[in-house]
């Protein structure tokens, strides 16, 4: 009586476990929606440099990606025009590149108060958002969006 029981247990187990599945598979995160990810940028501009390469190898990977990358603290610096990363190269290219397959950039407004920086020195197409933190904390809770600090 008890091995029934317990085969029985294990088949429920199987068939609940494939309908989940195939419901999940149909669901809103179905394959054919594209991801959207945004990524915390708050590093200097090693760990900058670093994230904006693994947004490429994202794009790489999955070219129908939404990515925002919002610019919080010190990598807000990376959006200045004019400027370079450790080893020289120009953000601005690095930025244009992503931008032209549909990345989008915010840097913090309250960053750049601290930092006295104006937005008519930012590389062209950043957007300025009041707060860095509720602009992640928006595009999580209300758009869905999954949160990474490369």
């Amino acid at each position: 009586m008890r091995n029934l029981a317990m085969a029985l247990l294990i088949g429920l187990a199987a068939t609940v476990g494939s309908g989940g599945y195939a419901l999940a598979a149909e669901g809103p995160h179905a394959t054919s929606s594209p991801i959207r990810v945004v990524y915390h940028l708050d590093a200097d501009r090693k760990d900058t440099t670093t994230a904006l390469h693994q947004a490429e190898n994202q794009l790489a990977a999955d070219p129908t990606a939404k990515i925002v990358i919002v610019a919080i603290g010190p990598s807000v610096r990376f959006m200045v025009k004019g400027s370079n990363t450790a080893g020289g190269y120009p953000f601005s290219l690095m930025v244009e590149d992503l931008q032209s397959k549909g990345v989008r950039f915010e840097a913090c407004g309250n960053t750049m108060a601290t930092l006295k920086i104006k937005p008519e020195q930012l590389d062209d197409g950043i957007v300025v958002v009041p707060s860095g933190m509720a602009e992640l904390a928006r595009l999580q809770s209300r758009e869905g969006y999954v949160y990474i600090r490369p």
